[in-house]
């Protein structure tokens, strides 16, 4: 089965608490993963990450003709959100809402814009009073995806600045859009090359992707903070970053405008070196921050 095509259309599932893209109904049945509650007590699988409420799990679901379909099983639980957070979703307050849905229709829309994304396979939300309380999101595995962070170690320094200026025209295109990722790490850029060497460019982890309709250089300049933090991290040179701003903004020389900019990231990568750890269980190592975010 090809977990890499867009779903063209959802059906709703176990009172509706499910929706499914309907090339994906039959895989979940034959997995006795039909209902809200087979998924979130779903277990099995490789623990990607774990912070308290929440988990990504990798997957393996048995396909037609003895396959093996790789997913991605992201869940929220009731711990999860910190009781005034409950309050603000239980009022319908903007930023407040499911993360799963939000994540869902964010991938929706980013698609519509021509934008690589996982392929969407179900979400579902359990619901209090009209408040979701748990949730879950179930994407496809990227095939043969490598997170940019990871993709970038093997490079030697022309591809690697070729690798920056690919992301940078990624960037641009994701700006010009009017979205904001909120975490723009590297690691959240997955990296698939062709046997030709041909490079696409997927977007992951949009559960946080907005389009801000004020403070827009804020948010630009966190996401760009966050991408310079973790290039920094995977060994990125100075030059390699000058280049990434250069394609991004589309500019030969540097404007005093373009340094001013370039201050304002850079104050905010020195931050994100400075922090700590923001759960005390990160990826399974407590009290350890991962090394690509």
């Amino acid at each position: 089965m090809d977990l890499s095509k867009p779903q063209a259309r959802i059906e709703y599932l176990d009172g509706g608490r499910l929706r499914v893209a309907t090339e994906f109904v039959e895989l979940l049945r034959a997995n006795n993963l039909n209902t809200f509650e087979q998924i979130m007590t779903y277990v099995g699988g490789q623990m990607k990450r774990s912070v308290p409420g929440r988990s990504t799990v990798r997957i393996e679901l048995n396909a037609p003709g003895g396959n093996k379909a790789v997913a991605f099983l992201k869940r929220y639980e009731r711990d999860y959100l910190h009781p005034v957070r409950k309050m603000l979703r239980f009022l319908h307050w903007p930023g407040a809402d499911d993360e799963a849905m939000h994540e869902w229709n964010a991938i929706a829309e980013l698609r519509r814009h021509g934008f690589n994304t996982p392929t969407p396979i179900a979400v579902g939300q359990q619901k209090v009073a009209g408040s979701v309380v748990r949730s879950f999101l179930l994407t496809a595995n990227i095939e043969g995806g490598i997170a940019a962070h990871n993709y970038a170690h093997k490079l030697t320094a022309r591809p690697r600045r070729a690798l920056a200026e690919e992301i940078a025209r990624l960037t641009r295109r994701f700006l010009d859009a009017g979205f904001a990722h909120r975490d723009y790490y590297l690691s959240h850029i997955f990296v698939v090359e062709s046997k030709t060497g041909q490079r696409e460019l997927f977007l992951i982890d949009l559960q946080r992707v907005f389009q801000p309709r004020c403070f827009r250089r804020r948010w630009m300049v966190k996401d760009l903070a966050s991408l310079g933090y973790t290039a920094q991290l995977a060994h990125a040179t100075r030059s390699d970053l000058l280049s990434f701003y250069k394609v991004c903004f589309g500019v030969k020389q540097l404007a005093p405008s373009d340094k001013k900019m370039i201050r304002e990231i850079m104050v905010r990568v020195q931050a994100l070196h400075s922090r700590g750890p923001r759960y005390d269980v990160i990826w399974d190592k407590p009290g350890v921050r991962p090394p690509n975010v």
